[in-house]
């Protein structure tokens, strides 16, 4: 018998948190994946009592948060002039899943060129800083899979200055290569 154990987006069902949440379980889900980006779950908007609600709701599903989706858009880090904002509000969504008992965030961070260039010196500067904060608090920042090959991704994922970063293998991105 496999280990493997299926999870879903909350926000895929377009329920809400809690009705999500409910919906996650009844179709047999063990874990949830939730966007912390905006609304009810920007880390702005949350507070203790929130948290704890939004615990008590998982685990009285019998589910576990096996990631926070810290997914910001606009291109990922690929343009410095947002990167100063989008690190801030990464490492918030950071400690927001930290607080909910989860440390891997995932998110896209743009397309990793395939050469060393200044587009690719602005996403390592904020990637780095990401994988850092990451290090020194206990979470993990995982990249989602994009059109880059995998020799460009596993050489960019090495030039990062901080540990706690790595993949969020999205098998259907591979359609995007080959």
């Amino acid at each position: 018998m496999s280990n493997l154990k299926i999870g879903v987006l909350v926000d895929s069902f377009k329920l809400g948190i809690k009705d999500g949440l409910a919906k996650a379980a009844e179709v047999g889900a063990k874990g949830v994946q939730m966007y912390a980006v905006k609304g009810e779950m920007a880390p702005e908007n949350m507070t203790a009592a929130k948290i704890k609600e939004i615990k008590d709701m998982v685990a009285s599903n019998g589910l576990v948060i096996s990631a926070i989706c810290g997914d910001l858009g606009g291109g990922g880090f690929m343009r410095a002039e947002d990167n100063a904002w989008k690190v801030e509000k990464s490492k918030r969504i950071m400690d927001l899943s930290l607080e909910l008992g989860c440390n891997i965030i995932t998110t896209h961070i743009g397309i990793v060129p395939s050469e060393e260039n200044e587009r690719m010196e602005i996403m390592r500067a904020a990637c780095s800083e990401l994988a850092e904060y990451g290090d020194s608090v206990g979470a993990h920042f995982a990249i989602e899979t994009g059109p880059e090959e995998a020799h460009t991704l596993k050489a960019f994922l090495e030039s990062l200055s901080g540990k706690a970063v790595g993949v969020n293998f999205d098998p259907a991105n591979l359609v995007m290569v080959h």
